[in-house]
């Protein structure tokens, strides 16, 4: 019966279309003087359709009369007469009924309302009659079309009425819309519910929201017994009243926004108890309903009522295959928007959560397509209404007294109880259950270990038996939440990590790389009690073993157990007791194990980063970020309690004790460092950096002066003001000594790599030393230690800019002094310096400085002009500088950049052809990193396309090329501004076959074409080239010419650069 009724409507609807059509656009009366019955002869005076004639007929029909009358023909004259004949028309004449309803349709847009160009009595009187006509039964009768459009038609007409003064008129208006909106027709209960929306918002402006909210609540309680009575489950129920039923919930919820206080709590105090434990077809409206009250309710006025709504949501969550899922997730997120309510009146949460989720474990056991779902709401709740403080401040008292008596940690046990309980019933645990267990890991902190000892060790059985890397991987992460906020310590007490000397085994090793990625905030005594002895004890038994298997099993174990050394550093709780020890485990690694170094540096810059974040003012977030990558599930808000009880002050203290030890580590680590391979020193350096941060200027100055002592290096000088530039001693050498220059030159290339270390934390002495040392080694020593000379002098001038600016001379003689013809590394190395003095006499724009920016540019366009490998350095040099420029923090940064291209501009007048060339081409680099920002560079683009006009072929072909870039990088809109001055100067290359020139100019068409339109490219196109650019278009699409080829391969290539 059901399915009859719905194809029958469905039906309805579908004839209705057509007489649906003629709504849709307005009308343009402007050009006929208002008279609708013109402007719509003019629309549908060709049309055959017999809505079009219907509606055409009633038009004439009706300005006939008026013209009578002698009314103007005016929509507000048409109306009156359209809505008397209207109901006269009735369900007697369908065809007539229908053209009239799409009339006033027609009309009622075109007729203002504020304020309202309709005399007061007819409107009133139109609206009465629509709304009579509406509530008549013969209205029903009609079709779905005509129906809609008098239910659209009396709610604009409403809007013209005055409802201060005749109330009368507007309520029964309202009234009719209000019995539209629980229409048995989709389209007349949409267009009513839209109406009546709009009635509501303009009665709350004028005063009457009171009064509406009286019709809306009459129409309610209407219907209110109905819904109680499906509830109930009564047999007699018919189907249209079920169906009526289910649409004045719906109805209300489009009103509850414009509801009086009064009124939404009357509401809301009859819809909660139509919420069965049972599904019926009320319950997906009810329960949207009642989701839209809460948002509109204050919680101190309905706390009793919302107590007993979450009761009745609880005892409809259990599972039941009856349920549908959506109805089960709708429901979870009323009971926690029920919670979120009255967080601060009650903890009801604590009753009701336990019980919910207890409830829904099933669904999430299941595997039902709403597990995700249901996962994310209890999420939710946990993260809303589990106090982390509460925990975070009682854990140890937790820990001692139990949890019997505290309401909180009650409803924690059975939450976890009622999980530990479904993963037993599991083959595997599923993804929703484990992402709510990382969230209650975190959110508990310490005190996980007692409420969650128990679903650990669960979880630690899956762990051991499951082969699936992608389940393993859920599982691991889980389990490392727990390591993260119980500590390693709990974790050792529950799964201890023991070797058996006699059977050569070692427990819970599953554990360790788990405990790798997840421990933070551990105390460092732990590793230095427990992990080390383990560690010496499983090498002593590798010693004595002769088993390849087995001594490369034990082998594994110790190079995991050394690999957590890095992670017991991140953020540990006890530096100031135990940094002393460790630092003599850090001599000790690189003294005794070489293999070892490795997590002996990582180690140390652990902690020194960690330590430095713990003290700076946004630890919070820094800490959090990295936390929160640690987890696929990206948790909303969680916090590592032992790293919140680490204040600023006790991290400023730790940093004291770090730098106590950090010259005596700085010595041992710099020592390991001289004497180890290059693949060594390039890990070191890190450690390196790390202990200058801690040891000062003044220390790291006397170190230094000790290793040149040591090196027996003391005739090289070590004040920059003792020495003379003299750039032709550069390459001598003494050739009777040619072991011992070597062995000097490794020993500066040594020192030099140190320099590169300490260059960062120098202070003005310690820069004037080391500056010093490395003037020296570029002036008197071989260029085998050129290039590392260059790199420290190149971390000198990046990082102390007020420096390098003032010992600019010797810096720039030093740099035009070398030759890097037979090593790229110089080049390389020579070229950053370059980079960086650029950079900051860019940026601080005076006048004595601008000379020898010009002759670094000087450089790199020569260098662009060069062969292949120094011109990859030049462009990333350019590319490096510009972005430089651009990602600067000062307000001028955008002027820095500007005065870049026009510095490179200024190339272009030069009277080589090679240097002209090589400017044209670093311009391209530039805007093809930057496209938008060359249109606000004055003259740029001109500047070059002028030279398309020169005779050089060498600037010709690079002025082609900075057009290709352009026109690739510059969005449509921009290149029709310019596209008459490119096509003016490319076309005259056209005829010209000649080094590809006439490739690259179809190229270019073929690009400004395509972006922007063949129309627009050939209204600026002269006659005599009008030929070629057509023939470009015909043979675009088809054909993808050698030089596109090639031209794509060129920017693939300058990308990379």
């Amino acid at each position: 019966m059901k399915r009859k009724h719905r194809a029958s409507a469905a039906a309805a609807d579908a004839d209705s279309d057509g007489e649906e059509a003629s709504q849709d656009a307005a009308l343009p009366l402007d050009s006929f003087s208002g008279d609708a019955c013109a402007a719509l002869t003019a629309r549908y005076g060709r049309s055959a359709a017999p809505q079009h004639r219907h509606l055409l007929a009633s038009a004439a029909a009706i300005r006939s009369i008026l013209l009578d009358d002698g009314l103007p023909l005016t929509p507000a004259s048409y109306l009156p007469a359209a809505v008397t004949a209207l109901c006269a028309a009735g369900p007697a004449d369908p065809a007539a009924a229908s053209a009239l309803a799409s009339l006033l349709v027609i009309l009622l847009p075109h007729i203002p309302t504020s304020p309202s160009s309709l005399p007061p009595d007819a409107a009133s009187e139109s609206a009465s009659a629509l709304a009579a006509f509406l509530s008549s039964p013969d209205a029903s009768k009609l079709p779905t079309g005509t129906v809609r459009s008098v239910v659209k038609s009396l709610g604009h007409l409403t809007l013209h009425l005055d409802a201060a003064a005749n109330w009368d008129a507007v309520a029964a208006s309202l009234e009719a819309l209000l019995a539209a909106s629980v229409d048995q027709r989709a389209k007349v209960r949409k267009c009513a519910q839209e109406s009546v929306e709009k009635l509501f918002a303009y009665l709350e402006q004028c005063g009457c929201a009171k009064k509406a909210s009286d019709s809306a609540i009459g129409m309610f309680e209407k219907h209110i017994s109905l819904a109680r009575s499906l509830v109930n489950l009564n047999s007699d129920i018919s189907e249209v009243k079920e169906t009526d039923a289910a649409q004045m919930l719906g109805a209300m919820v489009t009103l509850v926004p414009y509801l009086s206080k009064k009124a939404r709590k009357k509401v809301f105090s009859d819809a909660y108890q139509l919420l069965s434990p049972c599904f019926t077809p009320l319950t997906r409206h009810v329960l949207r309903l009642l989701e839209t009250l809460l948002d509109h309710l204050k919680a101190e006025s309905i706390e009793s009522e919302v107590k007993s709504l979450v009761s009745l949501v609880v005892a409809y969550l259990p599972y039941d295959e009856k349920k549908p899922d959506d109805t089960i997730v709708s429901a979870l997120h009323l009971m926690k928007s029920c919670l979120d309510k009255i967080v601060g009146c009650s903890k009801l949460w604590v009753e009701a959560l336990p019980t919910a989720f207890e409830a829904v474990s099933g669904y999430l056991v299941l595997g039902r397509n709403c597990s995700d779902d249901i996962a994310k709401v209890v999420h939710d709740c946990i993260d809303s209404h589990i106090d982390h403080s509460v925990f975070v401040t009682n854990g140890a008292q937790i820990s001692e007294r139990g949890v019997e008596g505290l309401s909180d940690e009650t409803a924690i046990k059975s939450i976890c109880l009622s999980i530990n309980k479904r993963l037993q019933t599991c083959a595997s645990p599923p993804d929703s259950i484990l992402t709510i267990l990382v969230v209650l890991f975190l959110k508990l902190g310490e005190s996980s270990f007692v409420f969650m000892k128990d679903i650990l060790l669960t979880l630690a059985q899956f762990a051991m038996k499951m082969d699936k890397e992608s389940q393993l991987n859920n599982v691991e992460e889980c389990i490392g939440a727990a390591v993260l906020a119980m500590g390693p310590d709990k974790i050792f007490s529950l799964f201890p990590i023991a070797f058996d000397e006699e059977r050569l085994t070692c427990s819970n090793t599953w554990l360790l790389p788990i405990l790798d990625k997840y421990t933070y905030g551990a105390p460092l005594q732990l590793f230095l009690d427990h992990i080390v002895p383990l560690v010496k004890s499983i090498q002593n038994a590798r010693n004595r073993v002769k088993k390849g298997r087995k001594r490369k099993d034990l082998q594994c174990w110790i190079d995991q157990l050394w690999n957590l050394l890095p992670s017991f550093c991140r953020y540990p709780t006890d530096v100031h007791h135990s940094f002393g020890s460790l630092s003599k485990l850090l001599v000790e690694i690189l003294k005794h194990d070489e293999r070892r170094y490795k997590s002996a540096v990582e180690a140390l810059q652990q902690l020194v980063d960690g330590t430095r974040k713990l003290s700076s003012n946004d630890q919070d977030v820094e800490i959090y970020m990295e936390l929160s990558a640690l987890f696929s599930s990206k948790p909303i808000s969680f916090k590592c309690a032992r790293l919140e009880r680490s204040s600023k002050k006790e991290a400023r203290k730790n940093l004291k004790v770090l730098a106590l030890h950090s010259a005596n580590l700085l010595c041992t680590f710099a020592d390991y460092f001289l004497d180890s391979s290059q693949e060594k020193r390039d890990h070191l350096k890190a450690a390196l950096r790390c202990l200058a941060q801690l040891s000062g200027s003044t220390n790291i100055c006397e170190f230094f002066v000790s290793l040149v002592k040591r090196f027996e290096l003391e005739d090289t000088q070590l004040e920059p003001e003792s020495q003379v530039c003299k750039t032709d001693e550069v390459d001598r050498k003494d050739e009777d000594g040619i072991d011992a220059t070597e062995e000097l030159s490794n020993k500066r290339s040594l020192l030099l790599e140190l320099i590169s270390t300490f260059a960062e934390v120098a202070d003005e002495d310690l820069l004037d030393k080391l500056f010093g040392f490395i003037k020296s080694c570029l002036l008197n020593s071989s260029m085998s230690c050129h290039s590392k000379a260059l790199l420290a002098l190149s971390i000198i001038v990046k990082e102390h800019n007020e420096y390098s600016l003032a010992h600019l001379d010797e810096i720039m003689l030093l740099l035009h002094g070398m030759k890097p013809v037979l090593d790229n590394s110089v080049l390389e190395s020579q070229l950053l310096c370059y980079q960086h003095l650029l950079v900051h006499m860019i940026k601080v724009n005076e006048e004595n400085t601008s000379k020898k920016a010009f002759l670094i540019l000087n450089e790199l366009i020569v260098a662009l002009k060069s062969k292949k490998e120094s011109r990859k350095l030049a462009y990333d040099v350019l590319l490096a500088t510009s972005a430089n420029l651009r990602s600067s923090k000062s307000d001028s940064s955008d002027s820095d950049l500007q005065r870049l291209f026009t510095m490179v501009m200024g190339y272009l007048s030069s009277k080589s052809p090679h240097i002209v060339s090589g400017a044209i081409a670093a311009l391209s680099l530039l805007i093809y990193s930057d496209a938008n920002f060359c249109m606000e560079v004055p003259n740029l683009i001109e500047s070059v396309l002028v030279l398309l006009q020169h005779k050089a072929i060498e600037i010709t072909k690079a002025a082609l090329g900075f057009v290709k870039v352009l026109v690739t990088s510059l969005k449509p809109e921009k290149l029709l501004r310019l596209r008459a001055d490119i096509m003016s100067g490319i076309l005259q290359w056209s005829k010209v076959t000649k080094h590809h020139f006439k490739g690259k100019v179809v190229l270019i068409l073929e690009i400004l074409i395509r972006k922007c339109g063949f129309d627009a490219i050939n209204l600026v196109t002269p006659d005599e080239y009008k030929d070629f650019v057509k023939s470009v278009e015909e043979v675009r699409f088809p054909i993808l010419s050698l030089f596109s080829l090639c031209y794509l391969a060129e920017m693939s290539w300058l990308r990379n650069a």
